[in-house]
């Protein structure tokens, strides 16, 4: 593999791994947002 090849792999990788976190960190606090708004809401 060509260094420049390695370089694209890395970037791609990285990349992936940048999205992965945003999602899982956005899913978290969207559902913290909801719990805490079903709690203001909602009798149990």
């Amino acid at each position: 593999m060509t260094e420049t090849g390695f370089l694209i792999f890395m970037g791609i990788l990285l990349l992936l791994v940048v999205i992965v976190v945003v999602v899982v960190v956005a899913s978290s606090v969207a559902g913290t947002a909801a719990a805490i708004a079903d709690d203001d809401d909602e009798e149990e």
